[in-house]
Parts: structure tokens; C-alpha cells; sequence
């Protein structure tokens, strides 16, 4: 475990230069999407930020010199990946902390009722499964050859995330009642619907691991 811990903080010390250049434009954006009234898409694009702070590991890891670094710790390969999800697994907790206190403050003032925080909540659980299909791509490919193959994987989750929520709360196609009625009833079983949403996660994340891990294991230096 303290490998793994190691791996994390030297991803940290990795992105701690660049992060700001990842975080500042972004922030902005969001900030003025939540004050001009745009609650669903500022909310929207602080999920889909979890998919920018994801690569930035992989950016900066992506000198040659930087990643013999990385095999060179005398560790095992399983810890080094699983260091890598320590970080994404830190960073969703922390975006989905702040996205949940600010669903959670508008459910209790009744400006979000059960739809809009089901509808919400798909769209954190859609940004998590994106970053685990990306892992296992830069793994394979690289952060150039795989940014581009992660453009195809992340194109309809992104448009799912900023479109759905403005799509269905702000269009005012609210014809679809009983389809309303019956997401409301679901989420009346928020229990059942937690533990489903987190074994999806669950799957989806040691899948990605798994994959990972073989990747890494096959170009061992």
C-alpha cells in the first residue's frame, strides 16, 4: 500500500506545475454558467472537468524520460497502475463532493426535485466510466495516439453530459410526465439505486484496471 501511496504522490508532484493551466480556464467557465443562472450546465461541466483532470497525469507523464521513471521504482506494475487510479479515484471523490453538496442544497431549497438529481447523477456516473475506458487507451497508446482514439470515446458521454440536463430542465419538453413519474419512483429507492450505480462503478473500474495492468505489464523496461 505504500507503493501505491507513492505512486500517487509522485503523480501529484507530476502535475502540480501544470495543473493550474488545466484548472483556471475550466473553473471560470463553470463559475459563470452557476452565477448567469445556468445551474444544470454549470454543474454539467464540473463533471465533465473530471475528464480533463483524468489526462492530466498522462500529459505530463509524456516524455520518455518520465515514464522510465515510472518502471524504474522498485515497485510491482500492479502498484504503479493502481497508484494512477488512486489519483482519478481522488479526484472524482473530490468533484463529486462538491457537485453533491451543491445537488444536495438545491434539493433541500426545492429547486432540484428527484428528476433533476437522478438526471445529475447519471451524468457524474457517465464522466467516472468515460475516464476508466480512457486508462486503458493512453496506457496502450500513448496521450497523443490516445487522445485522439478518446475522442471518439468521450464525444456522445460529453454530449450527454452538457446536453441531457439543459435538454430536459431548461426546453421545457416536460411532455414525457410518465416518464418523470416513473424516475421519481426510482429514485423514492435511493438505497437500491446507490448500491447499483456504485457495483457499476465497482465493474467498470477493475475492469479498467485489469486492462491496465496488462498493458503496463507487457512493456515492462
Amino acid at each position: 500500500m505504500n507503493n501505491v501511496i507513492s505512486y500517487f504522490k509522485f503523480d501529484l508532484r507530476l502535475i502540480k506545475e501544470s495543473i493550474k493551466f488545466y484548472v483556471l480556464a475550466p473553473a471560470i467557465f463553470c463559475a459563470l454558467f452557476m452565477f448567469s443562472g445556468s445551474i444544470y450546465m454549470g454543474l454539467s461541466y464540473l463533471f465533465f472537468f473530471l475528464i480533463i483532470f483524468a489526462t492530466i497525469p498522462f500529459s505530463t507523464q509524456s516524455n520518455e524520460k518520465s515514464t522510465q521513471m515510472y518502471y524504474m521504482f522498485p515497485c510491482k506494475v500492479s502498484e504503479m497502475v493502481c497508484g494512477r487510479f488512486l489519483y482519478l479515484i481522488s479526484i472524482a471523490a473530490v468533484l463529486f463532493l462538491i457537485d453533491g453538496v451543491i445537488i444536495a442544497y438545491l434539493y433541500t431549497v426545492q429547486k432540484f426535485h428527484g428528476f433533476e438529481v437522478i438526471v445529475m447523477s447519471f451524468c457524474g456516473i457517465l464522466s467516472l466510466i468515460t475516464c476508466f475506458i480512457q486508462y486503458p487507451i493512453y496506457y496502450k497508446f500513448g496521450m497523443e495516439k490516445g487522445k485522439a482514439i478518446s475522442i471518439l470515446v468521450y464525444l456522445l458521454p460529453a454530449f450527454l453530459i452538457f446536453g441531457l440536463p439543459s435538454f430536459l430542465f431548461e426546453s421545457g419538453s416536460f411532455s414525457i410526465e410518465n416518464f418523470i413519474n416513473s424516475l421519481n419512483y426510482i429514485f423514492s429507492n435511493s438505497v437500491e439505486l446507490i448500491l447499483i450505480a456504485a457495483l457499476i462503478l465497482c465493474v467498470a473500474g477493475y475492469l479498467s484496471y485489469l486492462i491496465s495492468y496488462k498493458i503496463c505489464k507487457s512493456k515492462e523496461i
